[in-house]
């Protein structure tokens, strides 16, 4: 998977912005001046890379 390249200070908008409740991808794009493709692949690096769903796995076997 290819590096995303965004600085720091867009990755943690974009992580603030996508853990709101309510805000949806299009008003991530719309915020921080990125398309679409660009942030779901950022998106889908941090969810490979930290293993977000592990928790509810882990959580939900008992």
């Amino acid at each position: 998977m290819m590096e995303i390249k965004v600085s720091k200070e867009i990755k943690e908008e974009i992580l603030k912005l996508i853990s709101t409740p309510g805000v949806e991808v299009k008003d991530i794009v719309e915020k921080v001046k990125l398309d679409y493709n660009t942030i779901m692949d950022f998106l889908s690096e941090e969810y490979l890379k930290y293993d977000f769903d592990y928790g509810r796995r882990l959580c939900c076997r008992f």
